[in-house]
């Protein structure tokens, strides 16, 4: 919301809350006449809810803890609205999102949806070219894929495209091999050519200074298990990463609970590979309840296939 609105707007008068409950008056109005908002005022207005009831929206679906279990801070929580607000990006559709860093900070997400929207819709957005290598490769566990993408952005007043080239072989990512031993197959692994576009497109936008300061959700995946990778491993403790989160009952907690039953259901084989499939290790790195219950309809088709087909659980 341009907050050159907010001055039409007398700062005198006074709206009650049950205006907006008859819908005469929106959250927005309200949050005007208060008088000059803040950054949560702002993104709450825009979703028209009330600002305490969206930030425990955003904390429980959006900024999930970290692997170290850390929740983001209140300062963590106004920078990542920031960052959504200043490229209109909408948290609630993943075409944002943000986990707090194991050393500070958090780490802003950018889905790859979110990036195509913002470069096409960018002022100065004149068109765009892809073009793939003649010449196959087959990254390790990986189908066979185009050795390099090329991407030709073209930007108004700029008389020559900006052109990026991206290589497999640079950024192709194994599947995550976890602490227990199993193997988490991703979307390099089921999806080759389709992430080498994607990492193209992405590269090409930042190029073009399109968007800039943020990470795609191939680099997040890498900078969490990186984090895994050099965390220390405490002998003396269980590893549990699937238990349920200990929290306030929300709805998060509750398709985690729906996660845990399914692996009863499924059995631990099966299980995996349909968490794997979907660019997974474990429930708890799903950032939104809406496409848990998505994965979790997968493992529920998944379960009534093998029951016709007469196969067990493992």
């Amino acid at each position: 919301m341009p907050i050159e609105r907010l001055s039409a707007f007398s700062q005198n008068q006074q709206i009650s809350d049950e205006e907006i409950k008859k819908g005469e008056i929106n959250m927005e109005t309200k949050l005007a006449k208060k008088g000059k908002p803040n950054i949560l005022d702002i993104m709450s207005a825009k979703y028209n809810l009330d600002p305490v009831k969206f930030k425990e929206t955003i904390k429980a679906t959006v900024m999930r803890p970290g692997k170290d279990g850390r929740q983001a801070t209140d300062e963590e929580f106004m920078a990542f609205l920031m960052v959504a607000n200043k490229y209109d990006l909408d948290p609630f559709t993943n075409e944002i999102y943000a986990f707090p860093a194991k050393k500070g900070g958090i780490v802003p997400v950018i889905g790859v949806d979110g990036y195509v929207r913002k470069i096409c819709n960018h002022a100065e957005f004149d068109g765009m070219e892809t073009s793939f290598s003649e010449d196959e490769v087959t990254p390790e566990g990986g189908k066979v894929c185009p050795e390099w993408c090329e991407v030709r952005l073209y930007r108004k007043g700029v008389s020559r495209p900006i052109i990026v080239r991206e290589y497999i072989d640079e950024v192709y990512r194994p599947a995550f091999k976890s602490k227990d031993g199993y193997e988490s197959i991703g979307p390099w692994q089921t999806h080759t050519k389709r992430m080498l576009r994607h990492k193209t497109i992405i590269q090409a936008g930042r190029v073009a200074g399109f968007l800039i300061g943020v990470y795609d959700e191939d680099e997040a995946q890498r900078i969490i298990e990186a984090e895994i990778a050099t965390e220390p491993i405490k002998p003396s403790l269980p590893i549990q990463p699937e238990a349920p989160v200990e929290e306030k009952d929300t709805p998060y907690k509750a398709m985690l609970e729906k996660f845990v039953k399914a692996k009863e259901v499924l059995g631990k084989d099966e299980y995996y590979k349909v968490m794997g499939q979907e660019g997974y290790e474990h429930a708890n790195q799903i950032r939104l309840v809406i496409e848990g219950e998505r994965i979790l309809g997968v493992m529920r088709k998944r379960v009534a296939d093998l029951n016709l087909n007469g196969k067990g659980k493992k």
